[in-house]
Order: structure tokens, then C-alpha cells, then sequence
């Protein structure tokens, strides 16, 4: 469906091909109007504070100020602005662009479909991240769950539960771990309490769900 009005975008890249390029691009879908232009970071907060642009389209490493740091500025004194980042710099940045305010983050090999239909999303409240950045993004993730899952009990804790789930009893666990039976009771209290538990089969259950052992 045809928006009611145009999405306005604000370019801005220290490379004027760049800029041409991207203009002709957006020109090409009527449900954009390209506002503006600007060089660096400093332009574009001056020009987005008179423009007042639906989204900005950002280049990362830039003159005078980078792209994350206007993002940051730009967020403080236009807090409903959108930054989409259009930059040749893949993994490296991707984190620190979100985390600074920005709206999504494209690859400048992207092709011109990809970039219009990321300014829509953009545009309707999503966040658009260049497919192969993707997969990557999702590891990572991947592997701080894991890291915090891991970190809900200690090492001594997870062996002592490691053990529960074996069915040893507490002082077969104590003699296993060369630790006295007071210690074993201290770490299964422990266990109970982080987990949320009363007893030794529903902390074996909630640790196998959350993959603890």
C-alpha cells in the first residue's frame, strides 16, 4: 500500500559519488524524497536539525566526526530520528553502531533493492542488518547465552550438580570432589537457590533445561 507521505532521508557520506549514487537510487522509488546532503558528522546534525528527516543514511568512518559519533548526538538532541548505517566496514562495527542508536546496518555492496527496502523497515520500526552479517551476529549472540547461562553457578556448583544428576549422594559427592560433607550441602543449598528450586530432581530438570549440565 502507497504511503501517505514520502519517507524523508537525509544523506550523508564524505564522498560526493557516494552521495550521487545514492540520490539516483532513492529517486527511483517514489515513496522517498531525498531532503538533503551532508559531508560529515557535524553537517549532518546541523542539517538534520533543520531538516528534520525521517532517516538518516549514515557513513561510518568520516572527517571530523564518524558516523557513531553523530549517531550519539543526534539521539540526544533528535531522539526520533532513525540512522541507517551504509559503510564498508563490516563485523567490527556493528555493535557499537546499534548500541550508539542506530536503526540498522548495511553494507555498501548492498544492492539498490536492498537499500530502499531497508529504509522502509527502517521506516516501519524494523531493524535491517546486511545478510551477511547476519549469521555472524547470530553466533555471537549465541555464545554470550551460553556464557551467561553458564555463569548462573560457578564451576564447583556445576560439578556438584554434574554429580547429582549421576545419582551419587552427598557424601559420595564429598569423597568424589575431595570436599567435606558440610561443603557438599553448602554448594546444593547454593544450587537450589540460584535455580529456584526445592529438591535434587527438579534442580537436575531446570539445569538440563537451561543446559548447565
Amino acid at each position: 500500500m502507497k504511503r501517505a507521505e514520502k519517507v524523508r532521508v537525509l544523506l550523508v557520506d564524505d564522498h560526493q559519488v557516494v552521495l550521487e549514487g545514492l540520490r539516483r537510487i532513492l529517486e527511483l522509488d517514489e515513496e522517498i524524497e531525498v531532503v538533503g546532503e551532508a559531508r560529515n558528522g557535524y553537517e549532518a546534525i546541523s542539517k538534520a536539525t533543520h531538516l528534520s528527516p525521517d532517516i538518516i543514511v549514515m557513513d561510518l568512518k568520516m572527517p571530523g566526526m564518524d558516523g557513531i559519533t553523530a549517531i550519539r548526538e543526534l539521539k540526544r538532541r533528535l531522539p526520533r530520528v532513525n540512522v541507517l548505517m551504509l559503510t564498508l566496514y563490516a563485523e567490527d562495527f556493528v555493535e557499537q553502531a546499534i548500541e550508539a542508536g542506530a536503526s540498522g546496518y548495511l553494507l555498501k555492496d548492498s544492492s539498490s533493492e536492498q537499500i530502499t527496502s531497508a529504509l522502509h523497515q527502517v521506516h516501519d520500526g524494523l531493524c535491517p542488518i546486511a545478510p551477511s552479517l547476519t549469521r555472524q551476529l547470530v553466533a555471537e549472540y549465541a555464545e554470550l547465552s551460553r556464557r551467561n547461562r553458564s555463569s548462573i553457578l560457578t564451576d564447583r556448583e556445576r560439578e556438584v550438580l554434574k554429580l547429582v544428576s549421576e545419582g551419587m549422594k552427598s557424601t559420595e559427592i564429598g569423597h568424589r570432589l575431595f570436599i567435606s560433607l558440610s561443603t557438599v550441602k553448602r554448594e546444593i543449598g547454593n544450587i537450589f537457590d540460584k535455580l529456584g528450586v526445592n529438591d535434587r530432581p527438579h534442580a537436575v530438570s531446570e539445569a538440563i533445561t537451561k543446559r548447565l549440565i
